[in-house]
């Protein structure tokens, strides 16, 4: 039976079943599957393994009132001859796992990495969900990325959604799926002095938030994914709808430290050992973030188009690709542009059109750096070969 949730701190005393509410510029998150497995409607005795026992209940303060816990039982037995502070099993319900499996009840997180460089791997500290090694924070409930422990990078939106609160280097998003599911995602260890968005605002999937904080030792992203649990009843204390940090990974039951690819490209590639590939979006991002890409190697020109348009007077339905020099390569069906707007300046464009009109007329092959603006692919340099 799958393990959800074991934290023994190394210094011998009891476990702790219980990770409190934690605070992200001022809104309030649980980090504790145990509060989320009562919440669901599991009952940790009929979970109960073959000869265990159950550890005692504990008070657990779910909110941030003064005086407002509740007496419940951990989902945590103590194997025969076991030590009674060092529990071996924490078994993962059926409730809690339809929960985690399917958090926003039928539709899809549907996230895209929060980052633009394709180096970043996870960091050594956060190996995905649980930390590896049984420190106080051991259930992180989170995943910590970075590329060197010295490096600063980007960090852009891992999908759609507005900025709900931003403070002492944490940013926190709001999303709402077509159908109205809300999450969140969570954003630590920023830069603020970086970021140019404000509480309220609207962000676009892969828009850059900001940059991580080089006081950070070591320099991370430390990324979370939060749900809307059900409010639930015991005795006379009523427990509201709580947020919970979930597991987008659908990796709570393990402690590897590599969910990324060790190689290649890994906005090209599957992201390793993700049991719920359903929460990420299909991989490449390319078209979602503003990173230059460049094409493999030099290739022929073996069409070029102008658009152009004069005004809005004329009769008929343009097309949104107007006012543009397009170019289309071998061995690639949609086409490059170089946009030819009514600037005052346009010596730069112009310049790069007149370079691809003379590699066109001479055969010659070139190298196009592009980025994307929705589908279309906007040239910014090019080379010519000989």
């Amino acid at each position: 039976m799958a393990r959800y949730f074991l934290h023994l701190p190394p210094d011998g005393s009891p476990a702790i079943f219980w990770r409190g509410l934690a605070g992200f510029a001022g809104e309030l998150i649980q980090i504790n599957l145990n509060l989320l497995a009562h919440a669901v409607g599991d009952d940790p005795a009929n979970l109960l393994l073959a000869n265990g026992t159950l550890v005692p209940p504990q008070n657990y303060s779910f909110g941030n009132i003064p005086g407002e816990s509740l007496s419940l039982q951990p989902f945590a037995f103590t194997m025969p001859g076991g030590n009674p502070n060092r529990p071996q099993a924490l078994p993962l319900g059926p409730n809690l796992r339809r929960f985690l499996d399917d958090p926003l009840g039928g539709e899809q997180l549907s996230l895209s990495l929060p980052f633009y460089d394709e180096n970043i791997k996870l960091g050594p500290s956060g190996g995905g969900w649980f930390r590896n090694n049984n420190g106080d924070d051991a259930f992180h409930a989170a995943t910590d990325f970075n590329t060197s422990p010295t490096a600063v990078f980007d960090v852009c939106a891992a999908a759609e959604g507005r900025v709900l609160a931003m403070a002492g280097g944490r940013i926190v998003l709001a999303h709402t799926t077509p159908g109205g599911k809300e999450f969140r995602t969570v954003y630590v260890h920023l830069d603020l002095s970086t970021v140019s968005k404000s509480a309220g605002d609207f962000v676009r999937r892969g828009e850059l938030l900001g940059r991580t904080d080089a006081a950070t030792n070591p320099i991370h992203l430390h990324f979370g994914v939060a749900v809307l649990g059900p409010a639930f009843t015991r005795g006379r204390v009523n427990v509201p709808p709580l947020w919970y940090f979930v597991d987008p990974w659908g990796v709570y039951d393990f402690r590897a430290n590599n969910y990324l690819p060790t190689t290649g490209r890994i906005f090209e590639s599957q992201i390793a050992g993700v049991a719920h590939t359903v929460q990420w979006r299909t991989q490449p991002v390319s078209k979602t973030i503003p990173i230059a890409h460049s094409t493999d190697g030099y290739k022929g020109i073996v069409r070029m188009q102008v658009r152009t348009r004069r005004g809005d007077s004329f009769a008929g339905t343009f097309p949104p690709e107007h006012e543009q020099f397009l170019v289309w390569l071998e061995g690639d069906a949609d086409f490059f542009l170089v946009p030819l707007t009514q600037a005052s300046n346009l010596t730069t464009e112009l310049e790069l059109v007149a370079m691809l009109r003379e590699a066109y007329f001479h055969g010659r092959r070139v190298r196009l750096e592009y980025r994307y603006a929705g589908d279309l692919r906007y040239i910014m340099a090019a080379w010519v070969g000989a």
